[in-house]
């Protein structure tokens, strides 16, 4: 039984490692995607992801490009709150994630790429803020 037990436990723990290590390998093949389709200099993007959002074009539109390819976005440009629920990750506390979502959803700007930035700046900060990665 303790065996059955192991195997089990042990198919989970590869199964988890194999999703992080796809999900790692999406988020890199979007990223490269999106700055070839948008142009941005991936520096921008290393600071956005430390904190310091550059209010620049290309950047807006990475934003909108990433999230439409993760599928959080539709080819229009709205946000698929359904979609977003669903794919909070794992390292994310999800009752804080979704007060965060609830907070950033209503963002709009003047196109698709503005609202996607907006949305993006308000979780990036407000997670940070609220330490969503559990430890």
């Amino acid at each position: 039984m303790k065996t059955i037990a192991l195997v089990v436990l042990f198919a989970v723990l590869v199964s988890c490692q194999d999703s992080e290590e796809k999900r790692a390998e999406r988020v890199r093949k979007y990223r490269e995607e999106c700055v070839q389709e948008t142009k941005v200099d991936p520096a921008l993007i290393d600071k956005a992801d430390a904190g310091d959002f550059a209010d620049t074009r290309e950047l807006k539109c990475f934003a909108k490009c990433f999230y439409t390819k993760a599928g959080f976005f539709s080819e229009k440009g709205e946000l698929l709150l359904d979609v977003v629920k669903t794919k909070i990750p794992p390292e994310h506390e999800r009752e804080k994630a979704l007060t965060i979502i609830e907070l950033c959803k209503d963002l709009k700007g003047s196109d698709a790429c503005e609202t996607a930035y907006a949305i993006h700046k308000c979780y990036f900060q407000n997670a940070h803020a609220a330490q969503l990665h559990k430890n």
